[in-house]
């Protein structure tokens, strides 16, 4: 396992080419294909993907509930969706009190391009573990949220059922440095907690829905049930979003040289280690 340096500067940075093969003790053949066509897909579109954002030309985007931009790459058949992820500095267009802890109903694998992503997960405690009403320390109870497809891009339903559940931290903000990659297997509980004012660009792929998962969020009691259309992303935002990259582009040491892949120990789920920072 190879680790990158970790709280250098927020450079965007081309990867380098990954490997033919990730290879991860204990991954399922399905998750490890996927894993291996992701980081082929995006080592593909890379090139053209970064030159779109220097331009300008990510065509329209729209923002995630939590916070970030999102900007449609390519469907690529048998795969998925390939998109880039922004979080501008000092810019972030969520919808107030929506859940940030959440699981997937695909895998997902992404490239950091720039700045530095975060990455928190969790998992669930077994509710023999202790009585109904007790927390463990360490440990919240969070309300169980459930997301409806609605078949529109960008309308989400979400609604609050009345199950809650206690979950602790097992990888807590783990840092990943522009070229560097991370992955997030389905039904994986994970939080984003990317700072406001912190800069991050991803190129990231979402397989195909998994059989028998689903969307599910983790949140504060009383959110309620909610339908809510994504804000799309205003010219003067991507602009800024633009602009920032280019930035973070110049922060890069002359000639310093990309940071060369790492790839995940058993548990790890990603290609950093670990830091509470």
């Amino acid at each position: 396992m190879t680790t990158p340096p970790v709280g250098g500067p927020a450079a965007v940075s081309v990867p380098a080419p990954v490997p033919a093969s990730i290879s991860g003790p204990g991954r399922e053949p399905a998750y490890q294909r996927f894993l291996d066509e992701a980081a082929a897909t995006t080592g593909d579109l890379l090139a053209d993907t970064v030159a779109a954002i220097r331009a300008g030309r990510l065509g329209r985007g729209l923002w995630h509930p939590t916070g970030f931009g999102t900007f449609e790459v390519a469907q690529v058949p048998g795969l998925g969706l390939v998109r880039v992820h922004v979080w501008p500095e000092g810019l972030r267009r969520g919808l107030p009190g929506h859940p940030s802890v959440h699981q997937h109903c695909f895998h997902l694998y992404s490239r950091v391009l720039a700045g530095e992503y975060r990455e928190s997960q969790y998992g669930i405690v077994a509710p023999h573990e202790h009585g109904p009403h007790e927390v463990l320390p360490g440990a919240r109870r969070l309300r169980v949220y459930t997301v409806r497809a609605t078949g529109v891009t960008g309308k989400d339903e979400l609604y609050e059922t009345g199950e809650d559940l206690d979950v602790v931290p097992t990888l807590r903000a783990a840092r990943f440095p522009a070229g560097t990659w991370h992955e997030v297997p389905v039904r994986t509980f994970h939080a984003t907690p990317i700072a406001r004012n912190r800069f991050c660009v991803t190129l990231a792929v979402l397989s195909l829905p998994v059989q028998g998962a689903a969307d599910v969020l983790l949140g504060r009691p009383g959110g309620g049930s909610s339908v809510s259309v994504r804000r799309v992303v205003s010219d003067e935002e991507q602009e800024l979003m633009r602009r920032q990259f280019i930035a973070a582009e110049g922060s890069a040491a002359p000639g310093a040289a990309a940071p060369a892949p790492a790839f995940s120990a058993p548990g790890s789920q990603g290609s950093a280690p670990p830091d509470p920072r």
